[in-house]
């Protein structure tokens, strides 16, 4: 009698082990509708620098036709509405002049 449990041990376990039935499906239900997607683009602001290293490239993000860049010092991203600007970039200084829709004009 003691070796007839470890194998009906055994036997349960393992039986155990087998998945069951599949249950029914399940409904979908949509989400609503999201916004549409946002465009968003690198304006250079200072011309004339190819890239980095040996120069800061001074760029800015167009995201919804409004223009944002990052300030330094303390660093954060700010918009930057219409008006004329200086950049002090590292080996790419220079004066520019933001307009409407993200338009950028040199000095």
């Amino acid at each position: 009698m003691r070796l007839m449990l470890p194998t009906l041990l055994i036997v349960f376990l393992c039986a155990c082990g087998k998945p069951g039935p599949s249950g029914a499906p399940g409904t979908s239900i949509e989400g609503p509708s999201g916004s549409p997607g946002t465009s968003v683009t690198v304006v250079q602001l200072c011309p004339g620098v190819p890239s980095y290293p040996g120069v800061f490239v001074e760029v800015a993000f167009c995201i919804n036709n409004e223009l944002y860049a990052v300030y330094s010092s303390p660093v954060f991203l700010t918009l930057l509405t219409p008006g004329a600007y200086s950049s002090t970039a590292i080996g790419s200084a220079c004066n520019l002049t933001v307009e409407p829709g993200c338009v950028v004009v040199n000095e």
